[in-house]
């Protein structure tokens, strides 16, 4: 069923509120051959539309995540005022990356976006009450020092945050130079990354390994120590394992982020950007670390990320969520809100 009208909203709601483009900037519009084209060209008319200067460029997909895209992909990503980047295998570790970041571009990151994902996640989202959702989230994170994650599938992990660390709001708004964010709906943040113990059983997603994806059955992780010690499991857990052991990289075993996430509409797809922000959800992001988080572990050669489904979460041992709903205080009104 041919949604063209509708996918032509979200679009020009995503490069206008979410990219804020201005009049005369330069829009690079990035994408690798497993995005829609479609999408891709009403992306790039939105841009026009609102007096930018837009430019599309496809590089074949890649392999795996973080691979360098080819160099004049880089040089252009460098002279570009804002770029959005929308490749599936995401290149978010990468030097051609982080050079934009420093020439001065802003970057919206909406990797694997699908049109019937921008048509729900953006078009279709009271943004403004998820994004105060998320504002009011990332203070209690930001306040909080022991966290206690718990779900009925046996995940029983407490950590602590660092204060002097930042709580990062993804709200999906790139309106400054140098950053970079991806769609809204997420926080992200580095825990103490020694105080990191116990049992992650992820019931929703790991990816990569590409052969993963949407989980059918848990895979159980013991973590001493902000690393993983073990991991059980059917055939799934046997892949990620050996996926990791096959990197020969010590960092692939750590914990690089947590993240909560609250989009409304979000559903279980086997798209990351889609996955990783359930609502009431959590997921922990292993290996290369973004340099933002100010955190102890770097680059690595990969990074992998996995979910939880509607686990209960503390902090200091005051109740967030329980069973897919935001449950404190200061979050219900925003809760009901947006899940009725």
């Amino acid at each position: 069923m041919s949604m063209f009208m509708e996918l032509y909203e979200a679009a020009f709601k995503t490069v206008r509120d979410l990219a804020c483009v201005k009049t005369g900037e330069n829009v690079l519009i990035l994408a690798d051959t497993a995005i829609d084209w479609e999408m891709i060209k009403l992306l790039a008319s939105a841009a026009r539309l609102l007096g930018t200067d837009p430019t599309i460029m496809i590089y074949q997909t890649r392999e795996d995540v973080n691979i360098e895209p080819p160099r004049n992909v880089a040089e252009a990503m460098k002279s570009s005022d804002v770029i959005i980047s929308l490749p599936l295998m995401y290149i978010l570790h990468t030097n051609a990356y982080n050079e934009a970041l420093k020439s001065g571009s802003r970057i919206l990151e909406l990797t694997g976006m699908n049109p019937d994902m921008m048509i729900r996640l953006i078009g279709r989202t009271d943004y403004l009450t998820m994004c105060k959702l998320g504002e009011v989230l990332t203070k209690l994170t930001k306040q909080a020092r022991e966290v206690v994650i718990k779900s009925d599938n046996g995940t029983d992990l407490r950590f602590e945050n660092d204060p002097s660390r930042p709580v990062f709001h993804n709200d999906g708004i790139v309106n400054q130079k140098h950053i970079y964010k991806p769609l809204g709906g997420q926080i992200s943040w580095a825990p103490i990354e020694d105080s990191i113990e116990g049992i992650i059983v992820a019931d929703t997603f790991i990816w990569p390994p590409a052969e993963i994806g949407i989980l059918k059955a848990p895979v159980k992780i013991t973590i001493k120590e902000g690393r993983i010690t073990k991991i059980d499991g059917g055939v799934e857990a046997k892949i990620f394992e050996n996926w990791l052991k096959s990197l020969n990289d010590e960092k692939m075993y750590f914990i690089a982020h947590a993240s909560w996430g609250f989009h409304p509409n979000a559903k279980l797809t086997g798209v990351p950007l889609e996955d990783e922000r359930l609502y009431a959800g959590i997921e922990f992001g292993f290996g290369s670390q973004s340099l933002k988080f100010q955190g102890r572990i770097g680059r690595a050669k990969s990074h992998t990320d996995l979910g939880l489904y509607n686990p209960e979460v503390s902090y200091d041992g005051v109740l967030i969520s329980k069973k897919g709903r935001f449950v404190h205080g200061e979050l219900i009104e925003f809760d009901k809100k947006l899940k009725g």
